[in-house]
């Protein structure tokens, strides 16, 4: 591992801290001390949240902003995120919360975005990348507990929030030239890649599994106060997070997505023991961890879509999404309907996720089929030699036995033409090529 992607690493941590420790003092110190409006002001930042999470990759792809003016753009996110961390605790009006609830987790929202886009693109390769994305993850959240819970440090945790953002602004300065020649080719993609139809199933699939979730998340909040809803069960959080992140990096694809499936299936069945009060803390324990478990595998599959169609709305769409999602279901209260229409909705997104899931694993099983038919030991030797993906030496393959445009092949391997030229690209720039001509000379002199 090189020093760029360990730091990358760290800084990811930092967001995840950054993330975790804002979201909680807005919910419990701001929201929590708003009688009648607690649940309103939550949706509130859950919605600006998700503005914030997609405006990286907006300007940076979609409106194909500069280096310069993304620097600007973080530093006008820094301020207005320091500015409203250190005048929060003084806001007595109505007025003034909605301002901190809006403008917070914007500015926040940005710079946890662009950290979590980076991470994706170094990591978009490595046999690491769940490991370090669920630890990442499980470690915010024992910091977190420590300095917000345990040691009750809450006047010391606004200066501490506020010396992560200004590193992360830093940071943001000292790197952003390394992926500037990098991200030229993915700009000015089509928005949150809705022309991506696996990203779309990817999304859907995310969204099912996060349903179950929210609404055990919605009983939790009926269950306890909010203060109580803070406490040590929370590091369960954590324990799925690392969990799921070393099952994604065991090489086995379907470990993990027969792990999900089953706590799946017992999220759904879990809101039955909420009707005994013994069984609650069990339910807050198993609603943590099976939430941290769904954050890392929905996080990890869209990211691992990136290497495919280099959109940068993969790296944020699951934390977008999950908070737009538990924001309409609080608003249409969802955690308020009765358990059997709640249970027949669970088992109906259960069906679709296993659809979802055996439609994927249907066209993998018949790619790798492909690639074991004309893949010879001198080709896989060269696949080795110049570290070519799982995907790229899939794309390699048709370059070498197929006589077709780049836009038949893009549609053999399912993926849309700006993505078939990112990894062609990807496989010239590995194997010092320019064309297909000069890849296939240099194929066959070896």
């Amino acid at each position: 591992m090189d020093r760029k992607t360990k730091v990358t690493a760290v800084f990811l941590t930092i967001s995840c801290l950054l993330y975790t420790t804002t979201m909680s003092m807005l919910n419990r110190d701001i929201a929590g001390n708003v009688e009648g409006r607690h649940m309103f002001l939550y949706s509130l930042q859950s919605l600006t949240l998700t503005v914030g999470l997609l405006l990286y990759p907006f300007v940076r792809q979609t409106m194909g902003m500069s280096v310069k003016g993304t620097k600007l753009l973080s530093v006008v996110s820094g301020a207005v995120y320091i500015v409203c961390i250190l005048s929060a605790g003084s806001v007595g009006s109505y007025s003034g919360i909605i301002a901190i609830m809006i403008l917070t987790p914007i500015a926040m929202g940005y710079l946890v975005g662009m950290v979590y886009v980076r991470f994706t693109h170094r990591m978009r390769d490595s046999s690491l990348t769940g490991r370090m994305f669920g630890t990442a993850l499980g470690i915010s959240i024992i910091v977190q507990f420590i300095i917000q819970i345990r040691w009750n440090i809450g006047r010391m945790l606004a200066p501490v929030m506020c010396i992560m953002c200004i590193s992360m602004i830093i940071w943001d300065f000292k790197t952003a030239n390394d992926w500037q020649d990098d991200n030229r080719a993915e700009r000015k993609s089509s928005v949150f890649g809705f022309r991506d139809r696996k990203f779309i199933y990817l999304i859907v699939a995310a969204a099912c599994f996060d349903i179950p979730g929210a609404y055990l998340d919605g009983q939790m909040e009926r269950a306890f106060d909010t203060a109580d809803f803070f406490s040590w069960p929370r590091l369960f959080c954590g324990a799925g997070f690392i969990l799921m992140g070393f099952l994604w990096d065991l090489g086995k694809r379907h470990v993990a997505t027969v792990v999900m499936i089953i706590a799946a299936i017992a999220s759904i069945l879990m809101p039955a023991l909420l009707l005994e009060e013994r069984f609650y803390i069990f339910d807050m324990c198993f609603f943590y961890f099976y939430l941290g478990m769904c954050l890392v595998y929905n996080s990890l599959k869209l990211m691992r879509h990136y290497s495919v169609n280099q959109n940068m709305y993969t790296a944020v769409a699951f934390r977008a999404m999950d908070n737009l999602l538990t924001a309409l279901l609080v608003l249409v209260g969802f955690s308020a309907l009765p358990l059997l229409p709640v249970l027949i909705i669970d088992i109906s997104l259960l069906a679709v996720i296993i659809i979802l899931m055996w439609r994927e694993d249907e066209v993998n099983t018949a790619g790798e089929q492909y690639t074991d038919v004309n893949t010879g030991d001198k080709m896989t030797e060269f696949v080795s030699r110049y570290g070519l993906t799982e995907r790229e030496c899939e794309v390699f393959t048709l370059l070498m036995t197929k006589d077709e445009k780049g836009d038949d092949m893009a549609k053999e391997l399912g993926v849309s033409r700006r993505g078939f030229v990112s990894l062609t690209s990807s496989i010239y720039r590995k194997t010092d090529t320019g064309s297909r001509v000069a890849l296939l000379q240099k194929y066959m002199s070896e």
